[in-house]
């Protein structure tokens, strides 16, 4: 197992926002992406985290699954996590709530 530590920035008001992290066990081997971290500690740490995830998205087609991923703006169901420390935050200013964001 390796562990993935996953820093993502909450809230929703510029103000109040902060960063929170969360540590993920995963086979060592697997194939992980953004997507899989975020629902993983959405089902197993913390059921208040909001993020966009949609029973299609994985296709990488609708491009509602948008956040920053160490400052690049990536698709969260395609993004493969290849290292140990990510920092995850909204990819506009318009933030709904944590990683939610308005749509254009």
């Amino acid at each position: 197992m390796r562990e993935i530590e996953v820093k993502i920035l909450r809230g929703a008001e510029t103000d109040n926002r902060r960063y929170q992290t969360y540590t993920v066990s995963v086979e060592e081997d697997a194939v992980v992406s953004v997507m899989n971290l975020l629902e993983e500690i959405y089902n197993k740490q913390d059921h208040s985290l909001a993020f966009f995830s949609h029973a299609a998205c994985r296709q990488a087609a609708c491009g509602k699954c948008m956040v920053r991923v160490d400052g690049a703006v990536k698709l969260a169901c395609k993004e493969r996590v290849l290292k140990d420390k990510i920092t995850l935050e909204p990819y506009s200013d318009k933030v709904i709530r944590d990683l939610v964001c308005e749509s254009k």
